[in-house]
């Protein structure tokens, strides 16, 4: 009886990480699909704000049009600086390059500077998917011996 409640807290626990990294995974799928059109963005500044861990951020204010409809948004970086210096070259770095957003062209406020596949998540998710149903396989393997005797 021990060995059925302790295989059912298992397979509880590894069915809530499925499902909680198979739900973060269709959605970062959904949105990268959202995101159907491409268009260059005008950019107003760069901000570098303190954090509170010490570290300095970079805000990047800027705006585009599709139309006559105009759009504002802030983008932060996820990289994260140790002085206000190496903050100062990563804007000269970024401030010469084009700033591309993609937004959907249904719904324009649906809008985004990055646009990758999630690859990582993908994985995860069949990986935890493959322990599931070999935690599922092992549980009717080893009560099927239970049986026997």
């Amino acid at each position: 009886m021990k060995y059925k409640i302790s295989w059912l807290i298992v397979l509880f626990l590894s069915s809530l990480a499925l499902l909680f990294l198979s739900f973060k995974t269709v959605y970062q799928i959904n949105n990268y699909f959202t995101l159907n059109s491409s268009k260059r963005a005008n950019l107003e500044k760069f901000v570098i704000k303190m954090d509170s861990k010490d570290k300095y951020e970079v805000l990047a204010f800027y705006n585009f049009e599709i139309g006559d409809k105009k759009f504002y948004s802030i983008r932060k970086f996820k990289q994260k600086f140790l002085n206000e210096l190496t903050a100062q070259d990563f804007i000269q770095k970024h401030s010469n390059k084009d700033f591309f957003i993609y937004y959907n062209k249904k719904n324009p406020n649906i809008a985004s500077v990055e646009r990758a596949f999630p690859y990582k998540n993908l994985v995860y998710s069949i990986i935890t998917l493959t322990i599931f149903i070999y935690f599922i396989i092992l549980k009717y393997y080893v009560f099927s011996f239970q049986k026997i005797r």
